[in-house]
């Protein structure tokens, strides 16, 4: 476990609170937590401690053992060559505030896990030639300190961003990203992170998909023949600011379950999605942006985090446990200061249920006690 500041890594106590409570059994795979305000927290000296202890090197020696992976959405570290030249733009928040403020809001939970997870949709380039369109998203290679600082460890790099400045803005922004330590998948790069005897194998591609299909046995079987435990497929799918997910999605996520991913993660609404829970794991249609310099005030601030726990053997994992994280893309009421925070009481409620209307196949929740 990283050693970091720990105060949220209890949470919030599966879908608490509101109305679609009572008449819904358990699920002991996924669920929603939140600290008790009166919850003492253990100071972090004695996590040190308990991290060193000769007894705690050995157990970690022995399997089977616990492995958390943190999934968050949509991350654009930059923006576009018109909104630089706002006051409110990304860049201008990075000189005031540094690179350790993006992500500040969601240290206790990414600084907890053993992995995090986003899409990064853009590019880390001098570049100047770009494509043709509407949004092109740029930021300095310097921008990877904003990731290491906020304790992101991998990304995937599938989706319709990656070559807004073209090839040479992609083959940059892959060799800044690797050279920043991150480790980077995606659009035919098999990722591989490796931590205390677990490795994670991950994949993604983005649209547009062939008939609706996208097969990805061959690349989980690549994954699996490194050593690779767990194996992560990410998608770039469905519609932008359309709640329900699509036909396509559903078919390309179950067909990756199917394939032998150990979970799914999707991209690119730009907003919430439901879930499905499919053969003992899960399909998360779209978890939402994340840090997005992309847009200097979103309409839709709703977001969460999947935070996904894994008891993994020699050479496999057992089905995921999944805690929704319900967060806010700011604090702010107005505008944005590209800082996401996790989500508190009825905005919470909010979020979650939001999602829970979207779902499929999970309707086994119990609500927990607040």
């Amino acid at each position: 476990m990283k050693r970091l500041p720990i105060a949220l890594l209890m949470m919030i106590s599966l879908f608490a609170g509101s109305a679609c409570a009572e008449a819904m059994p358990i699920n002991p795979n996924l669920t929603y937590e939140r600290l008790a305000e009166d919850e003492a927290m253990p100071e972090l000296v004695d996590v040190l401690d308990e991290a060193t202890d000769p007894d705690d090197a050995q157990a970690a020696q022995s399997w089977p053992r616990t492995f958390t992976v943190t999934l968050a959405g949509d991350t654009t570290l930059g923006s576009t060559d018109d909104l630089r030249k706002r006051d409110d733009c990304f860049e201008r928040v990075a000189e005031e505030k540094g690179y350790g403020w993006f992500f500040s809001g969601l240290t206790d939970l990414f600084a907890t896990d053993d992995l995090t997870l986003v899409n990064f949709e853009g590019t880390l380039t001098e570049a100047t030639e770009k494509k043709e369109k509407k949004f092109n998203f740029k930021g300095p290679a310097e921008y990877t300190d904003i990731l290491t600082l906020g304790s992101v460890e991998a990304v995937t790099i599938a989706n319709n961003h990656t070559l807004d400045y073209g090839t040479q803005g992609r083959e940059d922004t892959i060799a800044n990203l690797e050279g920043a330590g991150i480790t980077v998948s995606g659009n035919g790069i098999l990722g591989v992170y490796e931590k205390d005897g677990v490795k994670v194998g991950m994949t993604g591609y983005c649209f547009p998909y062939t008939d609706g299909k996208k097969d990805i046995s061959a690349d989980v079987e690549a994954l699996r023949e490194m050593g690779c435990q767990i194996v992560i497929a990410s998608f770039h799918w469905g519609s932008e600011y359309r709640e329900d997910f699509t036909a396509e999605q559903r078919n390309i996520g179950r067909a990756a379950i199917k394939a032998g991913a150990d979970i799914v993660v999707g991209h690119h609404p730009h907003i919430v999605q439901g879930i499905e829970r499919y053969e003992d794991s899960y399909i998360l249609y779209s978890v939402g942006n994340l840090v997005f310099g992309g847009n200097v005030d979103p309409d839709d601030r709703d977001a969460y985090a999947a935070r996904v726990t894994f008891t993994v053997h020699e050479d496999h994992a057992e089905a995921p446990q999944v805690t929704i994280v319900p967060l806010r893309l700011t604090a702010l009421e107005d505008g944005t200061d590209y800082r996401p925070v996790i989500a508190e009481g009825e905005e919470a409620d909010r979020i979650v249920n939001r999602i829970l209307r979207r779902s499929y196949k999970m309707d086994d929740f119990e609500n927990g006690t607040w």
